[in-house]
């Protein structure tokens, strides 16, 4: 039996919950989290006896999936996959690292087919990355966050970064940013702020705990 999880840090520890629905194999189970990739974290294989024996990993790299490169690293604050290109700079761990943190099996699905034979890949966006990096230092400065939401204007790939960013931070850093997150908020491009408020019915996926910490809702 095949379910989908989800995977969040809390006060550092990482929690394992799990969707109702069960699917008959892992290939049928990976197309529905392929659908949905910020909201879930991967495919759960359970045993006979209903417990979770092995964690496959979907290589679409990126909280929305939306970087061509497949991913194969883990962020280690959010547990969301990563490319090698998306990773630089960043704390994250290998799949063995993430397989003994969670004492449980872990591994990659294979590369998902792109749309078309010949479909031009997409570059990551490096502003996402930095953005990502940045955040929890920045997002105080009226400046950094105007310019925050004028990248997410003109790189819509860029809100991967958003969303890392602002599912690394700790309680402690919400509680104390709590003033400036309302404020991006406020500031973020409408498309952006709807989108993160929609995505707070589902409170734990990537989109929601980021509308969630931005003082966001439906």
């Amino acid at each position: 039996m095949f379910r989908l999880i989800h995977l969040q840090a809390e006060s550092g520890i990482p929690r394992i919950s799990v969707a109702s629905d069960g699917y008959a194999s892992a290939r049928i189970a990976l197309t529905r989290y392929r659908s949905a990739p910020a909201a879930y974290f991967g495919v759960g294989r359970f045993d006979h006896e209903g417990t979770l024996a092995e964690i496959i990993l979907d290589r679409l790299c990126g909280p929305l999936g939306d970087c061509p490169r497949p991913a194969t690293l883990v962020h280690a604050a959010t547990y969301y996959r990563l490319c090698e290109t998306c990773a630089t700079g960043l704390d994250v761990l290998t799949v063995p690292e993430l397989a003994r943190l969670l004492g449980i099996a872990c591994r990659l699905a294979p590369v998902p087919a792109r749309a078309g034979r010949h479909a031009a890949p997409e570059e990551p966006s490096p502003a996402g990355n930095r953005i990502a990096r940045e955040f929890a230092t920045r997002v105080d400065d009226p400046h950094w966050r105007r310019e925050l939401c004028a990248e997410l204007l003109h790189t819509p790939g860029a809100v991967n970064g958003l969303l890392i960013g602002v599912g690394a931070l700790t309680h402690r850093d919400v509680l104390d940013l709590y003033p400036r997150l309302r404020t991006l908020a406020d500031e973020l491009p409408v498309p952006v702020r709807e989108e993160l408020a929609r995505a707070t019915a589902r409170p734990q996926s990537p989109a929601g705990v980021a509308g969630l910490r931005l003082g966001l809702s439906t």
